[in-house]
């Protein structure tokens, strides 16, 4: 994953991922302005984000090995194992941002378990898929699948707090 991620607040978009990790560059699809180093060989003015555009730097491991000082935070850490966890099960089967409903209870069974428990029925994938596909394309994308950890998320803590 790129160190660098530039968040507008309307839309995101990713460096492109050949982009080497020292360019940090970024284009808002939203505002359509360029920010940051370019990489070799391609010309870029540095231009500030269009107002209600926001800068997010987000580095991975890989940032560390670069020779970025790097030291995250707990959470920041759980932000990137949740990008992991979607990448990693997201495309074997299509669409490599997409989850599929086969690649959903793979991950669910594999990295869910304790808080869920394994889902054996297709019933069960059928209706989880369904409350999470909120654009009805039959797949679950990052937006769908973040939504989803909030949910499990917020249900643990609540169950934690009462007990």
């Amino acid at each position: 994953m790129h160190p660098c991620v530039h968040r507008c607040a309307v839309r995101a978009q990713r460096p492109a991922p050949d982009a080497p990790a020292s360019s940090c560059h970024w284009r808002h699809r939203h505002c359509g302005r360029a920010r940051g180093s370019p990489p070799p060989g391609i010309r870029s003015q540095r231009v500030p984000p269009a107002p209600g555009c926001i800068t997010l730097l987000c580095h991975s491991p890989a940032a560390s090995r670069e020779g970025h000082a790097v030291t995250m935070s707990e959470l920041e850490k759980a932000m990137i194992a949740i990008i992991d966890a979607f990448h990693q099960y997201s495309g074997k089967e299509g669409d490599k941002h997409k989850l599929k409903k086969s690649e959903l209870k793979e991950l669910i069974n594999n990295e869910l378990t304790h808080f869920l428990g394994e889902i054996k029925d297709q019933e069960t994938v059928d209706k989880v898929m369904e409350a999470l596909d909120s654009d009805g394309d039959a797949e679950c994308d990052f937006q769908e699948f973040v939504a989803f950890i909030a949910m499990v998320t917020t249900a643990c803590h609540e169950f934690f707090e009462h007990e």
